[in-house]
């Protein structure tokens, strides 16, 4: 079974237009203290927080070496630290002058 490795981080909905703005400072942060993931920033997601960054691991995923194209393969379940770890990075940017 495969490994989650990539994740949609939906920003705050007070945030939206700063974390457009910092979209690849924040990926880029992500990225440094999580090298083994990746993140697809959304600044006006419909399933914003209000006041905090949501974290949604993609658990399927399309395998192309499949005979049928069609096929969903599902992900292994994440660690219990992984998804708070992540919040806890986020929450740099919660704080951050200029983006809150």
């Amino acid at each position: 079974m495969q490994e989650v490795s990539q994740f949609i981080v939906i920003a705050p909905g007070a945030m939206g237009k700063a974390v457009e703005y910092a979209e690849d400072r924040i990926r880029e942060r992500l990225g440094r203290s999580f090298p083994q993931y990746h993140f697809q920033i959304e600044p006006f997601g419909p399933f914003s927080e209000p006041e905090e960054f949501a974290v949604v691991p993609v658990m399927g995923t399309m395998r192309r070496d499949s005979d049928d194209p069609d096929r969903i393969y599902m992900c292994k379940p994440l660690d219990p630290w992984v998804i708070p770890a992540i919040k806890e990075v986020l929450r740099e940017f919660e704080l951050a002058p200029g983006l809150n």
